[in-house]
Parts: C-alpha cells; structure tokens; sequence
C-alpha cells in the first residue's frame, strides 16, 4: 500500500515508518498539515495515518481536503488528546480507523494487513475480464 504519514513528532514519525516500511508498505512523511495536502494532490495514496495535533493545523481539518482529493481514501486518525468528545466529532468526519497514541503496533498491522485485503478484493473487482469473440 502506498501510505501517507502525517506526523510531526520526529521519533514516532521515524518509529512509524520504519515499521510499516518492514511490512513491506511504501510510507512517505509529512510533518505539517501544509506538507500532507501538498503531497495528496500530487500523489496517489491508499491510506492516510494522521496525527491529529499538528503545529500548523488540527489534523481532523485536513480531512475534507483529503476527500476533494480521493472521495474513497482511507484514513486512520492518531491522537494523545483522547475524549470522547474528540472521538466523536473525529468520527463525524467518516475515517477508516480512530487510534490513541501510544501506538500499538500489533493493533497497526491488524489494521493496515486487514486495509491491505481489502484493498486487493476491490482491485480485482476492477480487473477487466479478458473479451471472448469466436473472431479471435
């Protein structure tokens, strides 16, 4: 999966890729909200993981911007503020998965080995079947 990181702590930003990296997934790295909207309009990715407190913007902000980009993009929100008042509205903005920091990384790769499955059913749905003619 082609993955984008939004993330401006740099040693979980580096933690973070370096795992999901081994997992045999491409990651590029974002740190400010500025960065990751530039890299989505010019970039394809399946999955966007983003912190929700970043230093130039709430990272739940970015996420209509993300949609203009790719209606169908998955994102998977991280945050150390947790309430449930946060939760909800985070939710409200129709993401994939809504993780609390610290991270745990078994529960990461369940998640990104289940996108992944995913992913691939809905790419072969999009495999044209080869045309059968009795001209060929």
């Amino acid at each position: 999966m082609q993955i984008l990181l939004v993330e401006d702590d740099v040693s979980s930003a580096e933690i973070i890729s370096r795992v999901i990296q081994k997992w045999y997934h491409h990651v590029e790295l974002a740190k400010t909200g500025k960065k990751a909207l530039e890299k989505a309009k010019n970039n394809i990715f399946d999955l966007i993981l983003l912190d929700i407190m970043l230093p130039d913007i709430m990272g739940y902000e970015l996420i209509p911007e993300f949609k203009k980009y790719d209606s169908g993009i998955q994102i998977i929100t991280m945050t150390g503020y947790n309430t449930l008042a946060m939760e909800r509205k985070i939710r409200g903005f129709g993401i994939t998965y809504y993780m609390t920091k610290p991270i745990l990384l078994d529960e990461l790769k369940s998640i990104l080995d289940h996108l992944s499955e995913k992913l691939k059913k809905e790419e072969a749905l999009w495999v044209e079947k080869p045309k059968t003619s009795i001209w060929q």
